[in-house]
C-alpha cells in the first residue's frame, strides 16, 4: 500500500512489538515499586507505632520508679508468707550456729546492682540472714550490696567446686591477698562456705560459717549439720525468691 515490501513491514511489526513490551515492562516495574513503597510505608508507621509504645511504657516505669510505686505490690499473704520463710530460715541457722560451734552463720545472695557505661550490671551480693554466737558483733548492716570481686576468690571456688574450706586464714597469704586481708580485719581464723543454688541450678548465693577461732573449727561437725539442714535452707530459698522475682 504504501510500497513497503514484507520485509519491512516485518521490520516495523516487530519494533511495535518490543516497544509494547518495554512499556509494559515498565508499567509493572513502576507499579510493583508503588506497591513496595506503600509497604515499606506501612511497616515503616507500624514501627514507629511500636517504637512509640515502648517509649511510653518506658517512661511509665521510669515515673513508677521516681515516685517509688512499685507494678505488683505484695499482698498481705504474700508478705506474710515472705516473713514465715524467713522466720524459718533464721530458726535453722541458728540450729547449724550451735551444732558447729560457730561463730557466725550466716546466708548471702546474690544480685545485680547498678549497670556500668557499657550497659552491664556490676554483680553484687547481700547478707540477709545472720546468727552469731554471744559476744560476736553481726556483720549484716555493712555487708550490703558489696561487689562480688571483692571476694572473687572465694566466688569463685563456690562457682567451680560448690565448698570452699578455708581452716586458716593464714594459708590465705599466698593464694589470695585479697580475701586474706578481708577475713584478718575482721578476725575470721576459718571459715567454711557451700553454694546455693536455684530450680536451674544456678548458683544464686552461699551459706557462710565462720570462726573467730580456728580452734573451734571442726570440718567434720560441719558436714554432719549441713547434710540434714542444708536442704531445707535451699528449698525454703527458692521457694521465697518464687514471690520475690514476680515483684
Amino acid at each position: 500500500m504504501f510500497g513497503l515490501d514484507i520485509a519491512t513491514l516485518t521490520a516495523l511489526a516487530q519494533l511495535l512489538f518490543n516497544g509494547l513490551a518495554v512499556l509494559v515492562i515498565i508499567f509493572l516495574y513502576i507499579k510493583q515499586n508503588k506497591k513496595r513503597q506503600e509497604e515499606y510505608e506501612e511497616d515503616r508507621k507500624e514501627q514507629k507505632k511500636r517504637s512509640d509504645e515502648l517509649h511510653k511504657n518506658y517512661n511509665s516505669i521510669i515515673q513508677d520508679i521516681i515516685q517509688g510505686v512499685s507494678i505488683k505490690h505484695l499482698t498481705p499473704k504474700e508478705s506474710k508468707n515472705i516473713a514465715q520463710v524467713e522466720k524459718q530460715i533464721n530458726d535453722i541457722i541458728n540450729v547449724i550456729l550451735k551444732e558447729t560451734d560457730a561463730s557466725r552463720v550466716c546466708i548471702v545472695k546474690y544480685h545485680n546492682g547498678n549497670k556500668d557505661m557499657m550497659g552491664k550490671s556490676f554483680l553484687k551480693m547481700s547478707m540477709t540472714n545472720e546468727a552469731v554466737s554471744i559476744g560476736v558483733a553481726p556483720m549484716m548492716g555493712e555487708f550490703k550490696d558489696l561487689f562480688r570481686s571483692l571476694l572473687a576468690y572465694w566466688c569463685h571456688e563456690l562457682e567451680t567446686n560448690k565448698y570452699c574450706v578455708i581452716e586458716d586464714t593464714e594459708d590465705l597469704k599466698d593464694v589470695d591477698v585479697t580475701m586474706y586481708q578481708y577475713l584478718s580485719v575482721r578476725n575470721i581464723e576459718a571459715k567454711y562456705g557451700i553454694s546455693l543454688k536455684d530450680n536451674n541450678g544456678d548458683v544464686i548465693g552461699f551459706i557462710c560459717i565462720e570462726y573467730l577461732d580456728k580452734k573451734d573449727f571442726d570440718l567434720e561437725k560441719i558436714k554432719h549439720s549441713m547434710k540434714r539442714n542444708f536442704p531445707k535452707i535451699e528449698t525454703l530459698i527458692t521457694l521465697n525468691g518464687g514471690v520475690e522475682n514476680e515483684l
